[in-house]
């Protein structure tokens, strides 16, 4: 017969490992939401616009100008002036942070 002891342990470790795997999906910790494209406002900033026109809208954060941009096979969407370039430097007045 099994200890009880040897299934307590492998019960929290299956408990761990399970709760680990759901906190990956999970919002993060801090509250902050995950960034999953652009925000709707930035989308229907460019509805009628085209790709590098002069553009703007309000997010939740403040007022926000930019450019309507698309990379390939997306939708257009106001792309903040200040916005990192994908694989480019990161946008000026910007601290990168050290890990």
């Amino acid at each position: 017969m099994k200890s009880l002891r040897g299934i307590a342990i492998r019960t929290i470790f299956w408990a761990g490992l399970a709760s680990a795997a759901g906190a990956a999906d999970g919002p993060p910790a801090d509250g902050q939401q995950t960034h999953r494209g652009p925000p709707p406002e930035a989308l229907a900033a460019c509805k009628t616009l085209a790709s590098g026109a002069a553009c703007s809208f309000t997010s939740p954060r403040g007022s926000v100008t930019g450019t309507c941009w698309a990379p390939e096979g997306k939708l257009l969407a106001c792309r903040p002036k200040n916005a990192p370039v994908p694989g480019g430097p990161p946008p000026q007045g910007s601290t990168p942070t050290s890990q």
